[in-house]
């Protein structure tokens, strides 16, 4: 199993930031590369459409207080298998807060784990800058 852990910090509470990423069924104003997503919340699913048009379904297995644990039901053009990943939003002090973002998977035959692990991890990066943009911190 190929893991990866990202974490990054924000001068902003922790309400703050999960107001703005904290909606399992609406990440395209925070993921870059989303053009629109498409909600089934009786399956607990959101299928993802990248703007190059390649698509990917995400299950929310399962959510608390400011996280999501969710899995790839089907990757889409991702080169990985058995995907799970969760984000959570962690309180470090007066509008002070850090996103940590986890996950597993299993690179499909053919790729390294160490090429996978370094393009999921530089999609997520890209996330959290991006979330770090939109707040203004």
């Amino acid at each position: 199993m190929t893991t990866f852990s990202k974490k990054q910090q924000y001068t902003a509470s922790a309400s703050t930031v999960w107001g703005l990423i904290g909606d399992f069924y609406s990440v395209e104003s925070w993921m870059p590369g989303i053009a629109g997503t498409v909600a089934d919340t009786g399956r607990r699913t959101r299928t993802l459409t990248l703007h190059d048009g390649g698509r990917l379904v995400e299950r929310l297995l399962d959510e608390g207080k400011r996280f999501h644990h969710y899995r790839f039901d089907d990757p889409g053009p991702l080169p990985v298998r058995d995907f799970t990943a969760r984000i959570t939003v962690v309180e470090e002090g007066p509008d002070r807060s850090a996103i940590e973002w986890t996950g597993s998977f299993e690179p499909v035959p053919g790729v390294l784990g160490d090429e996978a692990a370094a393009g999921v991890g530089g999609f997520y990066q890209a996330c959290l800058d991006r979330i770090t943009a939109l707040l203004g911190t």
